[in-house]
């Protein structure tokens, strides 16, 4: 009930500032509208396919910075921990003609054409970034909830290292929909484990200066992976019976939806809600306290 009620809000919220926006300002000539998510995972984007409409994306061989302001939470999966609450969400990338940056995400293209391109892609892993509780500004400047330590495990005996993945992505394109699959492996000799994700994307424009996207994802985690990260070593645990270790690999399934009304050529309003599925190897631990976190942001976007 408070999901639901939380998600009526935000939507009645973006829908009164889109219609204050629209009234205020006339019609522009469109601009540059990039489509963002929130994420943990939400997280860093790969490069996404042309378009037949290019004004939806930013110029080749430019960098783009950008500072989103507004209100927003994630939901944390650990028992007992608050949500995490986002006020800032910065933003950087560069698109050339073959390499591209998206945040923390780095590519290279080998292969394009009108409906089909090949790259390689690096990215960080972000269940790495839940074990990181040093530095909150990273994970708020990430849009990642880093969850603090359940009662049941001890802080100071656990320790988690971030990796970094890389691997080739394939992208499809056919009329709206872009399909996208990719292999990503542990590069970083931290856990040695490897990601398989598949995703579907609609994108369209509902007016001249309003961008809709939503896409539907799974995320394969090896068993590797799943074991490192959400595994509970008996020393780690304050009795053995905390302890636990996935006994296979696993996949999450995500939804979200993405939308940006542009008021001129540097601000635009922005809305982002995601929802998780985490799968039962990870929700199988004792220290999950939720099988569907949620994920949303609603504010105003500036672009340098």
């Amino acid at each position: 009930m408070k999901k639901r009620f939380h998600l009526y809000i935000l939507l009645s919220l973006s829908l009164f500032c889109l219609s204050v926006s629209a009234t205020e300002n006339p019609p522009i000539e469109t601009e540059i509208i990039e489509i963002e998510a929130v994420d943990e995972t939400l997280i860093p984007k790969e490069k996404e396919s042309q378009k037949k409409d290019s004004s939806q994306y930013q110029t080749t061989g430019q960098w783009e910075f950008a500072l989103s302001i507004g209100y927003g939470q994630v939901e944390s999966i650990i028992g007992n921990v608050d949500d995490y609450e986002l006020y800032l969400l910065p933003s950087i990338s560069y698109y050339g003609e073959n390499f591209f940056l998206d945040n923390t995400t780095i590519g290279y293209t080998l292969f394009e054409n009108s409906d089909l391109y090949i790259d390689l892609v690096g990215r960080l892993n972000d269940d790495g970034i839940y074990f990181k509780l040093d530095d909150f500004g990273v994970f708020t400047a990430l849009g990642i909830q880093p969850p603090l330590r359940d009662p049941r495990i001890q802080p100071e005996d656990v320790e988690r290292d971030i990796s970094y993945l890389a691997g080739v992505a394939v992208n499809y394109t056919i009329g709206d929909f872009d399909i996208r699959s990719g292999y990503y492996h542990d590069v970083t000799d931290v856990h040695n484990g490897y990601e398989i994700d598949v995703s579907i994307s609609y994108g369209l424009m509902i007016t001249d200066q309003w961008s809709l996207g939503m896409r539907g994802s799974a995320i394969h985690k090896s068993k590797r992976l799943l074991n490192y990260y959400y595994g509970t070593r008996p020393e780690e645990a304050l009795l053995p019976a905390f302890s636990y270790q996935p006994n296979s690999s696993g996949t999450n399934y995500a939804f979200s939806i993405d939308s940006e009304y542009q008021i001129n050529s540097s601000w635009s309003w922005q809305l982002n809600y995601r929802r998780t599925f985490l799968a039962h190897e990870i929700t199988d631990n004792e220290i999950i306290s939720t099988d569907e976190p949620d994920t949303y942001f609603l504010g105003i976007k500036y672009r340098f």
